[in-house]
């Protein structure tokens, strides 16, 4: 690090942040890219939103009470992952979240023949 210039080699780290970012996020939309070019890449990210819950409400009125909370923030956290996928897979294109959550048809046939 230069003494003399402590700000520049500052901005040159957060370039260099923000260029290993979107590295990495273009290889997260090119992995569900190929993802989703396979049944089984289809049928692993609707089991991943699946057990993430994103489209159920949690039903708490079972748990004692000291849990209600514990649990609630267990499923949020959850839901927060699939939400996370869901935006991935709008991300990598507009059209994987639509065709991932049409009828299921198709790819049970598919993964039939293997």
């Amino acid at each position: 690090m230069d003494v003399f210039a402590p700000y520049e080699q500052e901005q040159q780290d957060a370039a260099n942040n923000a260029s290993q970012a979107a590295a990495l996020e273009a290889a997260m939309r090119q992995a569900v890219d190929g993802l989703m070019a396979s049944p089984q890449g289809r049928l692993l990210l609707r089991w991943m939103l699946h057990l993430c819950r994103n489209f159920s409400a949690e039903d708490v009125g079972n748990a004692p009470q000291s849990m209600e909370s514990a649990r609630l923030f267990f499923t949020e956290g959850r839901r927060m992952v699939g939400m996370r996928l869901m935006r991935l897979l709008q991300q990598a294109n507009p059209g994987h979240l639509p065709a991932l959550l049409q009828t299921k048809e198709n790819d049970a046939h598919d993964l039939s023949t293997f």
